[in-house]
């Protein structure tokens, strides 16, 4: 067979990707102007792609513009759960601080110190409440979207009518456009138990007063329901009791929110994250029948149980080696503890139980 010229070879690459190019183009005109779910065929076709075609392709899909959306709401809603937990992490930290024995945290040689604690407070404050407005608008678009049913209800069951939702908004207002609403430290002893505590605290009649000053940054709503929290406290709010409380609601809500979004009944949704699922196991299965393939045609392939500390608790190692070494019912369950997303299919499976049996030969001899 006579060799091909490099012009030649050019032509026939040149070729063969104008002839995949209008495969692509095909498929994507499909998946645009088919509703959801794909038929199965072109679901086959899509997942057959490569990841970047693919990936692109799938932008015509029913359910991509609510993905992106649902996509954003889950990245806002870790940011807030991060900021809230980082802020009472924090009021710990000092309060176990502000509370030993020997503290000089409160004396000239912990004035900086102190300072610093308070403006890392005042950051995370900063940062919380940006977090919760960012979510409130998120997760409005995501369920507007995806027609969730009863979002309203469930917003006003698990937040609450006592204003805590909008002291919350109205505090990222002020520290965001308005004023920085200082919070202080604050430390109080109970003499009839004997217990002591340290928190942080906005002032009450300093937090009315910032309210009443700055009624063109905030709605009346908002300014009714934060004067209405703030009214029921006592002389100050602490900040840890206050966002514990707001933690807790946002979790309420949050839960269910996500749940509904992961219902089937959202069928362009649930169609388009089953094709990006199926995607992402066709290739990482691929790429491990690729692996195992390589390694079981080594004279000595490498020995699995040098490296399951790497992917396993020691609490799921403790269950492993109580069951016979190599045994199939071992191979399983260490498959069943690393697999977490359904890649292992029978034959990477049988494969998976050959590199064991090798590394059991391996150790014998």
């Amino acid at each position: 067979m006579p060799e091909l010229t490099r012009t030649q070879f050019n032509e026939i690459w040149h070729r063969q990707n104008a002839r995949e190019a209008e495969q692509r183009e095909q498929i994507r005109l499909r998946v645009a102007e088919s509703p959801a779910p794909l038929p199965p065929d072109l679901r086959a076709d899509l997942v057959r792609l490569f990841n970047s075609h693919m990936r692109e392709i799938m932008r015509g899909h029913e359910g991509y513009r609510l993905a992106r959306k649902r996509d954003s709401y889950l990245t806002s809603l870790a940011i807030l759960r991060r900021s809230l937990r980082t802020l009472l992490e924090m009021i710990s930290r000092f309060e176990a601080e502000a509370l030993a024995q020997r503290t000089n945290l409160f004396g000239p040689a912990g004035e900086e110190r102190l300072r610093e604690i308070e403006l890392d407070i005042q950051k995370e404050l900063f940062t919380c409440t940006n977090a919760a407005v960012s979510l409130v608008d998120h997760a409005r678009r995501v369920a507007d979207k995806a027609s969730i049913a009863d979002y309203d209800a469930k917003r006003l069951e698990c937040f609450g009518t006592d204003g805590l939702h909008e002291l919350v908004v109205s505090l990222r207002i002020l520290l965001h456009h308005l004023h920085v609403v200082d919070a202080g430290w604050n430390l109080t002893a109970d003499y009839r138990n004997g217990t002591k505590t340290a928190s942080f605290v906005l002032d009450k009649e300093s937090l009315t007063r910032t309210i009443s000053e700055n009624k063109k940054g905030l709605t009346r709503e908002q300014r009714a329901g934060a004067n209405a929290y703030i009214a029921a406290q006592p002389s100050s709010i602490d900040l840890r009791g206050t966002f514990a409380d707001y933690a807790a609601r946002v979790d309420r809500f949050n839960d269910w929110l996500t749940s509904e979004l992961q219902s089937e009944s959202i069928v362009a949704l649930h169609d388009y994250d089953s094709i990006i699922q199926e995607k992402v196991q066709r290739d990482r299965r691929m790429m491990y029948h690729a692996l195992l393939g390589t390694w079981l045609n080594w004279e000595r392939p490498p020995d699995p149980h040098d490296h399951l500390d790497r992917y396993l608790s020691a609490e799921q190692l403790e269950a492993v080696y109580k069951l016979p070494r190599n045994s199939r019912e071992q191979v399983d369950l260490v498959i069943s503890y690393v697999d977490r997303e359904g890649v292992v299919d029978d034959r990477l499976r049988e494969k998976i139980h050959e590199l064991f049996q090798r590394s059991g030969t391996q150790t014998a001899t």
